[in-house]
């Protein structure tokens, strides 16, 4: 699985680096307020999805923008995707975005394989339940272990919800949080912050509201560095990713 879900990932990121070159001819709607869709992110999921049910036809799929529309959704397995995790970044210009590609066990609530390819940046992250997470950069496979314990300076990163309610709440736990830390940062893309802490680039990962798809594979990934991570089962409302 941990294979059909890297190629699913990577053939998504190779539309949305061809996209990349000429960014602003890339037709953009708004699906709700302050919350945009790209037809990149559209290409993507479906080159993603034919790619996971091509492998395995059986299987359940729960994307960003397409839903549970396709697979089977009486499956045992069950695929979660965001095909391009941080759009607003990708329509800006910025490098900080990526495809994510989950997979859970819908029986016993497992996440089973995860993988996070940040095409623009030549990154891919990926593991399976049991077998750790690693990172491949400039051809090598790097082992992730998180960031240090004893580290004596700690960088807090967040995002926030394209809802109100939910940002003023953000800003008022980050301010809660931000004297155990020296610096925050907000990269714009759940998914590579989760990674992000699996590296040991950052310390601690909070967001609200966000969903399935935007930490599925991401917080696999985290687990699988040694890191706990707080997570609802199938609700999107709270990611807490941090050291053991």
């Amino acid at each position: 699985m941990l294979n059909v879900a890297i190629k699913a990932a990577r053939a998504a990121g190779v539309i949305i680096n061809r996209a990349a070159l000429d960014v602003e001819s890339v037709r953009v709607s708004q699906k709700m307020a302050n919350d945009f869709v790209t037809e990149v992110d559209q290409a993507s999921e479906n080159i993603i999805i034919d790619t996971l049910l091509t492998a395995y036809p059986d299987h359940g799929i729960l994307a960003e923008e397409s839903g549970q529309t396709r697979g089977n959704p009486q499956s045992e397995h069950i695929w979660i995707i965001d095909p391009l995790d941080g759009t607003v970044n990708f329509t800006r210009g910025l490098p900080n975005f990526c495809t994510s590609v989950g997979a859970a066990d819908v029986l016993t609530g497992e996440w089973l394989v995860g993988a996070v390819v940040a095409p623009i940046l030549d990154l891919t992250y990926y593991a399976k339940r049991g077998q750790g997470s690693f990172v491949i950069r400039n051809g090598q496979h790097i082992r992730l272990t998180g960031p240090p314990a004893d580290r004596a300076t700690k960088i807090i990163a967040t995002g926030f919800s394209y809802q109100a309610d939910e940002r003023v709440a953000q800003f008022e736990n980050i301010t809660r949080m931000m004297p155990d830390f020296v610096d925050l940062r907000r990269m714009g893309a759940a998914a590579l912050d989760l990674c992000a802490v699996a590296e040991g680039a950052i310390d601690v990962y909070y967001e609200r509201g966000i969903k399935e798809y935007d930490w599925a594979a991401g917080a696999l990934i985290a687990e699988e560095a040694g890191l706990t991570v707080q997570r609802p089962a199938f609700v999107g409302d709270l990611c807490h990713a941090r050291l053991a």
